[in-house]
């Protein structure tokens, strides 16, 4: 089945204001980056945008909401793209944004530096500086790959339109030197060269350098001095220069050295690592192409003259790789290997350069854009958000987003973007669909559809959350939860209303009220919501504060746990890790580590706001969870019901005794102490009402459907080993619980309870989670006898060896129940047989033969291998596969073939 990748209708993120010069005014835009301490940069899903003579602003794409904006003198106009960085630091709990602009005017180049200080108390405080250069307008701004110094952003690089590179520091923004790029060319020009002008910049890593396009020629990088203190900024520019009446284009890459640097005092600051000449095909000699360089990928793209030019740069130099055709394009972007998006003023195109093919192409549909962008007059696609497969763009003065949808996978996984995924993609007829059954639209869907997201729906999105926020903030929690009731379609129990038989009093005070109890429902699911107000209750809920101690780090904190809001957001399955992080995603980073803690924090928190853990059995139920969450609900779960040691002391529980009372006997002293542990657990165990004893249950089995792998690997990371072992202990208490060590022969073990037998399963799901156990614990664990900390060391190898006898006891019930089977599955079938024979209505036959009733020793016991004697089918099959009716001649010679020839009975009268 070959793959379809589907290019959704562009809706609205923000409308921005116009330039003050309505002819040459401009909008530029780009990502903002997120820096923390001892991590390299990774890119957020803001953009900065900066719009001439007006203000560069910051907006969260997601959210569609803006996060802050500079406003910036009238008579100025950007240069390049802005530069933003959010900055973090372990031992602060302050937010950091520095935003850096270049603008010009009539007079002058200018940089200018806006940084806020955001406070955990939420006051910013914000200042501005600028420092005026003597240079051409600059055509880029980059951060330094150094970040071990005191300044908390590190230096800044500015690459100007001829070939000057600026090198300023990040606080202050003082000039610590500045060079040109123009004499790493001229070495490789005939002539002198009469015009130099940079088109394109580029910057990365010396990791992504070393492992992208240097990785067949690590050599170039012996050119970099050895004594630097930190690694030097890489920068890839495309460079043209006319020299005697020719153009020439060349791809310079460039390491900036840091100025601050103590050892690099006397070193070249601007050192040319490599420069190779593009050849005659890319560009030609007239017109603007448009370059994209992925040094990851190691390719160059170049957009000119309605196609996309794709060169290799592993090798010494660059080889055209492919050509794409992509029609009256104005700008394009690069997704996943292979994929390009291609975008003009009246269609967007997802094509793949390594197949020179197309896979999705449609019509730029604006209707959802203002009446003035209808017809625009400029496409211009600006950055890829990976992880949700969405491209913004700039049409005109309006920002938007593009959801390219790839394709579902079906079955086993397979390649995509093959070349026999494109056929019938470029086609210009509209393939309609087959015509379904039923047409009815599904009302869920009539209410919220994707793509369809409006500017005055955000408005009124935006006001009603305001509202929230005022309710919420003069303490009016009655009108706030109703308020989020109507959102999430809830109602109110019957008995809200009632107050002791009789109906409440409208001249009671708010105060003398209480709050309404929402009607949960049981059976039926909770209907689907807009995921914002999920989101905004659980920032209102939920509270993320930074600890005081000496490593401080953020906490998770239950602000309303009486709430309904709290219960629905449960109940209904919303509490989950990527919701949290969402809400919380200023204050909270996409590290594995951070999640494993607010994990803890969350199921701390709903064991605290309910003692009787009703909550966190809802959150067992509602929530689909993963390994490292179940294995923190079982351990608080056993922490409640004093399964788990306390570490402090050490006598206080311990699995087995080698204390024999007369010598031979230790290990029917291993069994009494179980029995003892089995008293203490059969009030939560044995109770089936628990919520406790359901929620362990539970908890449980979804851990054993998980992979056994990635259990074993969280039980390492997440549980101590004194708390494997109770799970142990737990796994052998229901062991014992549920007689699987008991022999089947044997009818003194048989002792008769009030509960039904455990279903046949669970000894698989015993079985399986105590083996998970024992792999994480370890071989090194068993033999240095690191597990028994909690319990003598002396006693590790009776623990060993009581559990072995145990599981050998389950498993020899196990081979007795198997032969059970083969020795009564007959006779059993036999019974089943002659009960649904039994069953059935007979019709009477006078001919038909009185039972006699036999008596004889031997006529009392059912011999085995006895069969029903059933009657012959109505039908057959005859060659040919063709079924046939039987004939009543034919039915009566089967039936008389399956008499016995002789019988001997014993009749007694």
């Amino acid at each position: 089945m070959a793959s379809e990748y589907r290019i959704h209708r562009p809706y609205v993120l923000a409308s921005l204001p116009r330039p003050l010069d309505q002819t040459d005014g401009r909008i530029v835009a780009r990502e903002v980056y997120g820096q923390r301490d001892g991590q390299k940069k990774r890119r957020r899903t803001e953009l900065v945008v900066g719009v001439d003579g007006e203000t560069a602003s910051i907006y969260d794409v997601p959210a569609s909401r803006l996060v802050t904006s500079y406003p910036i003198p009238p008579q100025e106009s950007f240069t390049c793209s802005p530069y933003s960085v959010r900055v973090r630091h372990s031992d602060s709990s302050d937010v950091l944004r520095y935003t850096f602009i270049a603008t010009n005017d009539s007079l002058s180049h200018k940089i200018t530096l806006f940084k806020d200080v955001v406070h955990p108390d939420g006051k910013m405080t914000s200042t501005s500086l600028s420092q005026t250069l003597r240079t051409s307008p600059i055509r880029y701004i980059t951060g330094s790959s150094s970040t071990a110094q005191s300044a908390t952003v590190g230096d800044i690089v500015a690459v100007c339109q001829n070939g000057e590179f600026v090198y300023l520091s990040g606080e202050t923004l003082a000039v610590q030197w500045s060079t040109s790029s123009k004499s790493a060319v001229q070495e490789f020009v005939a002539g002198a060269i009469d015009d130099y002008e940079v088109e394109y910049v580029s910057s990365g890593s010396l990791t992504n350098f070393r492992e992208g396009i240097f990785k067949n020629r690590l050599e170039v990088f012996s050119a970099l001095p050895r004594a630097l203190d930190s690694d030097p900024s890489l920068l890839v520019l495309v460079s043209r220069s006319v020299s005697q009446g020719q153009v020439n284009r060349h791809l310079v890459v460039l390491a900036a050295i840091p100025g601050s640097s103590s050892t690099s005092a006397d070193l070249q600051k601007l050192i040319p690592l490599d420069v190779t000449p593009i050849g005659a095909t890319a560009g030609g000699s007239d017109g603007s192409p448009t370059y994209q360089i992925d040094v990851q990928s190691c390719l160059l793209l170049e957009l000119f003259a309605g196609s996309v030019n794709v060169y290799d740069l592993t090798g010494a130099v660059p080889k055209q790789k492919s050509t794409v055709q992509v029609d009256d394009a104005e700008s394009f972007i690069c997704l996943s290997r292979p994929f390009i998006l291609s975008a003009s003023l009246n269609s967007v195109g997802l094509y793949n350069y390594q197949y020179r093919s197309i896979h999705a192409k449609t019509a730029l549909d604006l209707s959802e854009l203002p009446s003035e962008s209808q017809g625009p007059q400029s496409c211009q696609l600006i950055t890829y958000l990976r992880s949700q497969d969405l491209v913004v763009a700039l049409v005109d003065n309006v920002l938007v987003s593009i959801h390219v949808e790839p394709p579902k996978s079906h079955g086993k996984r397979r390649k995509q973007g093959l070349l026999i995924d494109s056929i019938g993609r470029g086609a210009s007829m509209e393939i309609h669909p087959k015509k379904q059954k039923c047409d009815l639209s599904s009302m869920e869907f009539s209410r919220y559809v994707p793509g369809t997201m409006t500017e005055s729906y955000l408005a009124t999105c935006n006001k009603e959350l305001q509202a929230a926020d005022e309710l919420l903030g003069n303490n009016e929690l009655a009108k706030w939860e109703d308020m989020l009731r109507q959102k999430f379609h809830m109602g109110l129990r019957k008995e809200a209303n009632l107050a002791n038989g009789t109906m409440r009093n409208e001249q009671d005070t708010p105060d003398s009220q209480e709050i309404p109890e929402w009607e949960w429902l049981t059976e039926k699911s909770y209907p689907s919501v807009d995921r914002r107000w999920v989101i905004y209750a659980i920032s209102q809920v939920f509270s993320v504060e930074m600890t005081t101690s000496d490593e401080p780090r953020p906490v998770l904190r239950l602000v309303l746990p009486d709430s309904n809001a709290t219960t629905y957001l449960v109940v209904a399955g919303h509490v989950t890790i990527s919701n949290l992080k969402v809400a919380f995603r200023a204050d909270l980073s996409p590290e594995t580590a951070e999640c494993k803690r607010l994990a803890s924090d969350l199921i701390q928190c709903l064991a605290e706001a309910d003692p009787s853990v009703t909550l966190l059995l809802n959150y067992l139920q509602a929530t689909k969870l993963g390994e490292a969450e179940l294995l923190l609900a079982i351990r608080t779960l056993m922490l409640s019901m004093d399964l788990i040691p306390d570490t402090k002391k050490p006598n206080s529980m311990k699995l087995l005794t080698s204390e024999p009372h007369d010598g031979n006997d230790k290990y029917e002293m291993d069994l009494d102490d179980l029995e003892r542990e089995i008293a203490v657990t059969e009030h939560y165990l044995g109770d089936e009402s628990s919520s406790r004893s359901r929620g362990l249950t539970l908890a449980f089995t979804k851990l054993w459907r998980l992979p056994t792998a990635s259990t074993v690997k969280a039980l390492r990371a997440t549980i101590q080993t004194e708390e494997i072992l109770s799970f142990i202990q737990l796994l052998r208490i229901e062991l014992l619980r549920g007689a699987w060590t008991s022999l089947y022969v044997d009818p003194t073990s048989l002792e008769p309870e009030g509960n039904d037998a455990p279903p046949d399963g669970v000894i698989a799901l015993i079985a399986d989670l105590l083996g998970r156990c024992l792999d994480a614990v370890g071989a090194g664990g068993w033999l240095f006898n690191d597990a028994m900390s909690w319990a003598d060391k002396a006693e590790a190898g009776d623990f060993l060896r009581a559990l072995r006898l145990e599981v050998s006891a389950a498993l020899q019930g196990i081979e007795e129940a198997v032969y059970l089977n083969g020795v009564v599955s007959e006779t059993v079938r036999f019974g089943l047989a002659a009960e649904a024979s039994l069953a059935t209505p007979q019709t009477w036959n006078s001919n038909k033969p009185i039972p006699l009733q036999l008596e004889g020793r031997e006529c009392r016991s059912l011999p085995l291998g006895l069969k029903t004697k059933q009657l012959p089918t109505k039908e057959k099959v005859v060659s040919g596969g063709e079924v046939v009716r039987r004939s009543t001649r034919e039915r009566g010679h089967l039936i008389s073939q399956k008499v016995d020839a002789y019988s001997l009975e014993k009749l007694a009268v």
